[in-house]
């Protein structure tokens, strides 16, 4: 079977950036050279994958487990079944950060709830210092630590556990994350990539989806330095009342930005004197 041949079957049953995806873990051909070499002989082996392949798709298995990365900030990020895929919405709270870390001339910056850790590492990268990691997932992390070091060349200050009950006593300028913030219904509402990804990376809790932001600004202040920054990423049906829990929880210049496709995204606070 010729490429062209066979790529015209692939479209038939999925789009085409998945096509191009699955014609290069198949054959190792880039975009160009499927181009290019539309006309050569794909192998029976090369096939046989290919076909594999858009069957794990079809099921619902996002293409980012299957090739096992994704690209986020301009890096290509090593992701897991373990791992929250990250998402474009994400880079405003990665803009906010950065944007933020600018008031401090050293500034200590915590990434919570890591996941993958992708604003970690996109954050360091871009201020050429160092950020802290934490999630309650161990093999997350894992996957986190190893993102941080390929993408920074350094070993990451990191912890394992519940929110931020593993940093008390310690301080930090920035407090940035991108928490579960669904609702039950919201998840379920969700498509089959998402669902494949796991729940607890997505349902916040409460009838709101926001039991645990809601944690994590109450906790926050203990780990905040003075005029010390929450950064936080929710639902843009949240916003509003993310702004209004951390004014009543002592923090001002309460901000909101909007994410690429122009939704309400991220909502950060300074923390004021107690």
């Amino acid at each position: 079977m010729k490429l062209s041949e066979l790529r015209r079957k692939l479209l038939e049953r999925i789009d085409p950036v998945d096509v191009r995806i699955i014609l290069r873990l198949a054959t190792g051909l880039d975009d160009i050279h499927q181009i290019t070499e539309s006309q050569s002989e794909v192998s029976a082996e090369a096939e046989a994958l290919a076909a594999e392949t858009l069957e794990r798709r079809l099921s619902g298995i996002p293409m980012a487990y299957i090739t096992g990365e994704k690209e986020f900030y301009g890096h290509t990020f090593k992701v897991t079944e373990d791992t929250l895929i990250p998402r474009p919405d994400t880079e405003t709270l990665v803009d906010a950060v950065i944007a933020l870390s600018r008031r401090f001339s050293n500034p200590s910056i915590l990434d919570l709830c890591t996941g993958s850790g992708a604003v970690a590492a996109s954050v360091a990268a871009a201020i050429s210092r160092p950020a802290a990691l934490s999630d309650i997932s161990a093999p997350a992390l894992a996957v986190a630590r190893e993102n941080y070091r390929r993408i920074t060349g350094q070993e990451p200050e990191w912890r394992e556990g519940d929110l931020l009950e593993p940093w008390k006593g310690r301080k930090f300028d920035i407090i940035a994350s991108n928490p579960p913030y669904l609702t039950e219904e919201w998840y379920e509402e969700t498509d089959k990539d998402v669902k494949a990804e796991p729940s607890l990376a997505f349902i916040g809790g409460g009838s709101d989806g926001l039991e645990l932001i809601r944690k994590i600004i109450a906790e926050s202040r203990s780990c905040l330095s003075p005029g010390g920054w929450l950064v936080l990423e929710c639902d843009y049906r949240q916003t509003e009342i993310c702004g209004t829990l951390l004014r009543k929880a002592g923090f001002g210049d309460v901000t909101v930005l909007r994410d690429l496709a122009g939704k309400e995204r991220v909502v950060y606070g300074r923390g004021l004197p107690q």
